[in-house]
């Protein structure tokens, strides 16, 4: 059977460009149906093909990866008892996002092109393509801020792509501070200019406040003067904002957020043994007369959906990803992941609809942080080892034939 497998190297290269495509393809393709198909021959084949290596299994009993799977297990034992064995089609989500992981961790075994250039890629691409949604935006509405702007291609939800524009703006960022000066910089500029002119045209204030948190917990994480200086920039910047353009904060007021999460709590009390799994269920808003289908928060959800027991599960997951990025805090990646867990953990807080979804712009913000603490876990196993362990199987293998 392994001497039917590839080299572990090219499974690698195969990995990186799945990679690639979950964080980039959605700017270009044309339907979710070709991105989850790209997903499957590019990230999700190569990872199970991955398990086939001794060496790659080696690197999976992380603390991280034990905590999902107690998850994941919870989750499909839930919809086993709320479906009373009807509907069971959105059982399969926990094995897409262990899938993704195992991709990404493959991935991050390539030996010229580490998860940090992976990233700092995404992010790149995804300048460009922020700025042509404003520009976009523009030209269908006739002056610039008349409606909030929205990414062109996938991600066509306000928030959402918020969300993955803010992710990749943090990791982008926060990877490129080490870079020498030069004319990359000069390129750095002009991406940051549009993933900044996106998320500030984008009028989403949940992402604001997360970057600014953001801010606020990489400066504690590695303090610097060049940090503080930054940081009380951001500080005058959200003041000048206020004073200036008020209506920008206030227009919408509190959109609904504290009615949602009370009423949200209250559904959780009622169902906080088991939660209702993937039943559907609905918040009322009188003063509206709308009902919405989540409390616009993940951690409010997900206790209704999954019970105390999956709520605690998720966080103590959450909270062994913070832990992982505050001990690495001195890398690249792992000064990243702070920032990007710190990131999602606010955007979660105001605007987060859930866990298990096909992939979509929220990844980015819920299980990509989960798959880089679990790459900076297995930093600690020596790569050298991995390589030689998956030659030594295929080469003993041929033996054997």
């Amino acid at each position: 059977m392994k001497r039917l497998l590839p080299s572990f190297q090219y499974l690698t290269n195969w990995a990186l460009i799945g990679v690639l495509v979950l964080l980039c393809a959605p700017w270009v393709l044309p339907s979710n149906k070709l991105y989850h198909q790209g997903l499957i021959f590019l990230l999700w084949l190569p990872g199970l093909l991955a398990v086939g290596y001794a060496g790659f299994r080696r690197l999976l009993p992380q603390p991280e990866m034990f905590l999902f799977t107690l998850l994941a297990g919870w989750t499909l034992l839930v919809t086993l008892v709320q479906s009373h064995g009807q509907g069971l089609g959105d059982a399969k989500l926990p094995f897409y996002v262990l899938l993704t992981m195992l991709g990404i961790l493959l991935a991050a075994q390539q030996r010229n092109y580490p998860t940090e250039w992976q990233l700092r890629m995404a992010a790149l691409i995804a300048g460009p393509f922020a700025l042509w949604s404003v520009i976009h935006a523009d030209l269908l509405f006739g002056h610039l801020g008349a409606r909030r702007v929205v990414a062109v291609g996938l991600w066509d939800t306000i928030i959402m792509a918020a969300h993955a524009v803010g992710a990749l703006s943090v990791l982008g960022c926060l990877l490129s501070l080490r870079t020498k000066g030069g004319w990359r910089w000069a390129i750095y500029a002009l991406v940051g200019a549009g993933l900044a002119l996106f998320l500030f045209l984008g009028q989403t204030r949940g992402v604001w406040l997360a970057l600014l948190a953001t801010l606020v917990v990489c400066v504690l994480g590695r303090p610097s003067r060049w940090g503080l200086i930054t940081l009380g920039c951001g500080i005058l910047g959200s003041l000048l904002i206020v004073v200036v353009m008020p209506e920008f904060v206030t227009q919408r007021g509190f959109s609904y957020r504290p009615e949602l999460w009370q009423k949200g709590l209250a559904i959780f009390a009622e169902h906080w043994p088991f939660g209702l799994g993937f039943n559907e269920y609905g918040i009322l808003v009188e003063s509206m007369g709308r009902t919405f289908e989540h409390p616009h928060n993940i951690y409010i959800d997900t206790g209704i959906r999954w019970g105390v027991i999956g709520l605690g599960l998720f966080l103590a997951l959450w909270i062994s990803v913070a832990w992982r990025a505050w001990r690495n805090r001195e890398s690249s990646l792992g000064f990243a992941l702070l920032g990007l867990w710190t990131f999602s953990t606010v955007a979660l807080l105001t605007d987060g609809i859930g866990l298990w979804f096909k992939p979509n712009a929220d990844w980015l913000i819920t299980w990509l942080p989960i798959a880089l603490s679990l790459v900076l876990a297995t930093r600690e196993y020596p790569r050298e080892r991995i390589e030689k362990d998956g030659v030594n199987e295929c080469a003993e293998s041929d033996r054997a034939a």
